[in-house]
């Protein structure tokens, strides 16, 4: 593993990347003639040509350090304008079900300073290939833009969120975020299964991926990047397929989480009253946890989500449901949809209200 001085000097090459040119938008935010992943004759480590880190050859030294733990392989690049460092990591697990992630990693951390956690689910377009799903956060939901924005709340506008969010939330954000600044936190962005192709049931997959998530990926996280050691720091979410699959992983594994939500989740107005028991059951069982029902003015399922709310309060569970403006796609994650959902989980594993 590599200390955080050498973890933090290869940041900062990398970070000349990043700087505002006079052609073009900051490089690793906005600017897609820009790779994230290196061809295969670039790779990072070993000699077989596969570029990811695979988490081999550690020693000793790994073990119980005095400082917060850093990944052992340089960054790919650095996006949020640099406060977040890209890893691809390449992890023992089923091809159908999942093997791979990405790991960002904040570079804005004082010496030993932890972070929570937030693992993020994606949705069904990009179940079809391990990479597109792995970096779909990245590369299609901007999630560096929303940790950018949440950095520096002077740069979130209308404009700036695609026209999807009101002058009074665009006021009310701003303001949050000026009284309370942003943390930050460690975000895994693992591949997500097509819950209703990889088995014989969606419950079947999830029993499954639930595990990969808590006993393959989270330990690695532990070991190699600057999280909290404890269950309450960790949040799990995710978007359409990924906060159904969010909701299924979460009332599986309450045990190892400290926040739960879901945005624009692919839920049905039918299933509401069986995830309300779920949940509810879930909560009961290990003790209630902040709960986020993200959706939208024309989400395709945010009769669905509303109907899920009402469930939730008829069995006395507490939760956060915001209605954002905008429709189901990417362009609502990399304008309001990641924001939020940042937002909210910062709030949430600090112990604070949402």
């Amino acid at each position: 593993m590599l200390a955080r001085r050498e973890w933090l000097a290869m940041s900062a090459a990398l970070a000349l990347s990043c700087r505002r040119r006079d052609d073009g938008p900051p490089v690793g935010i906005t600017d897609p003639s820009i790779p994230i992943v290196p061809p295969p004759d670039t790779a990072v480590t070993g000699d077989t040509g596969d570029t990811r880190d695979t988490g081999d050859a550690r020693d000793a030294s790994d073990v119980a350090v005095a400082e917060a733990p850093y990944p052992k392989a340089a960054p790919r690049e650095l996006i949020a304008g640099g406060a977040l460092s890209l890893h691809d990591w390449a992890l023992p697990g089923d091809a159908k079900l999942a093997r791979r992630a990405v790991v960002l990693v904040p570079t804005h951390l004082a010496k030993g300073e932890r972070v929570p956690l937030l693992i993020a689910l994606h949705g069904l377009a990009e179940t079809v290939d391990e990479e597109l799903g792995a970096y779909a956060w990245v590369k299609k939901y901007g999630i560096g833009d929303g940790y950018a924005h949440a950095r520096a709340p002077d740069t979130i506008t209308v404009a700036g969120l695609g026209k999807m969010a009101t002058e009074p939330r665009v006021t009310e954000l701003r303001a949050e975020l000026s009284a309370r600044p942003f943390r930050g936190m460690v975000i895994a962005c693992p591949y997500t299964p097509n819950i209703w192709k990889a088995g014989p049931t969606p419950d079947s997959v999830l029993d499954a991926y639930a595990p990969w998530l808590f006993d393959v990926l989270l330990p690695r996280l532990r070991a190699e990047t600057p999280v909290f050691a404890e269950s309450d720091r960790v949040g799990l979410d995710g978007v359409s397929l990924g906060g159904y699959a969010s909701l299924g992983v979460g009332v599986r594994r309450l045990d190892a989480i400290g926040a739960l939500g879901c945005v624009q989740a692919a839920v049905s107005t039918p299933d509401a009253d069986r995830w309300s028991a779920r949940i509810a059951k879930a909560f009961a069982t290990h003790g209630p946890r902040p709960l986020h029902l993200l959706t939208s003015t024309l989400d395709v399922f945010r009769a669905p989500v509303e109907a899920l709310s009402r469930a939730l309060k008829q069995r006395g569970v507490a939760h956060t449901l915001r209605i954002a403006v905008g429709p189901h796609d990417q362009p609502f994650l990399r304008g309001p949809g990641s924001l939020e959902m940042l937002l909210w989980h910062d709030r949430a594993l600090a112990g604070a209200s949402p």
